[in-house]
């Protein structure tokens, strides 16, 4: 651990060299080392490590920078606060992002990508009337269900179909965009709430103003960051709590059962489907 990255104290009292990060929301195998690229541009303290249980990394004490669905900030019950929104390529507001709605627009059976997810489950049934929802695991098994006409509608989060569809257009061809959601707050970077924000803020505006990291900034679809905060994320709780009745019968509907996401813990898992039919407060 060279002298730059220990005079960082003010990130944490923690020796840095123990610290984490990982940035896996948007870390599609196409744009693994686009990630690592953005991560080294940070020049922050501690280690980079590829998870697929971000609950798990979000409970870890040695966390230093992650990122989640601004609906975990509520729901997860992890000790995590959200430091800044990403700034994506997408013809929305600042700090915002949106869902693409493929397949039927009326279809009765749809595939979301997890119950915490605001750009694959409350966009969805804010936009559709399915009759019954299948939980995938992941946007890109959201698709592959779609092609192989297992569900008939999903909303996929437009960055993940920007990465896939320039990674490989076979992913997406013949899928129809029928709509798109509502702008809502971008999945924020996130930090463990005994954290001082403002060192990891730097370091991830210094990726963005980075040239040397242009290239990766491109392929991941991010031209910036802005600070935020949990109230901003309000919104996207007061959305979810707008169809989580109608999220929580239809997966108690026979017909469409959901299926463990890897991606979450049992507790998280717990959770969400607990709050699908019960109110959540924003703090």
């Amino acid at each position: 651990m060279n002298q730059m990255h220990t005079r960082q104290t003010a990130i944490s009292d923690r020796a840095v060299s123990t610290q984490v990060s990982a940035f896996p929301w948007y870390d599609l195998p196409p744009v693994q080392r686009a990630n690592d690229a953005l991560w080294r541009a940070c020049v922050l303290p501690g280690s980079y490590l590829r998870t697929d249980d971000a609950s798990a990394l979000w409970r870890r004490r040695d966390l230093l920078v992650s990122q989640a669905c601004g609906l975990d900030l509520f729901l997860a019950d992890a000790p995590i606060e959200p430091v800044a929104a990403p700034v994506f390529r997408l013809d929305c507001a600042a700090g915002h992002y949106y869902s693409y709605i493929v397949g039927e627009r009326n279809g009765r059976r749809a595939a979301v990508n997890a119950l915490s997810s605001h750009s694959g489950l409350t966009a969805l049934l804010t936009c559709c009337q399915p009759m019954s929802l299948v939980v995938s695991g992941s946007h890109s098994k959201s698709l592959a269900m779609l092609r192989a006409g297992l569900v008939d509608v999903a909303a996929i989060d437009a960055v993940t179909w920007h990465i896939l569809q320039a990674a490989d257009p076979d992913v997406v061809a013949g899928l129809p965009v029928v709509d798109r959601s509502v702008a809502a707050m971008a999945p924020p970077f996130v930090a463990r709430r005994d954290m001082q924000p403002q060192a990891i803020i730097a370091g991830l505006r210094r990726a963005m103003e980075s040239d040397a990291v242009a290239a990766a900034r491109e392929a991941l679809w991010i031209d910036d960051v802005q600070p935020v905060s949990r109230a901003q994320y309000a919104e996207v709780l007061a959305a979810f709590d707008a169809v989580r009745h109608r999220g929580g019968a239809l997966l108690e509907n026979g017909s469409g059962a959901a299926v463990a996401d890897p991606s979450m813990g049992a507790r998280a898992a717990g959770a969400v489907s607990k709050h699908l039919k019960s109110p959540v407060q924003a703090e």
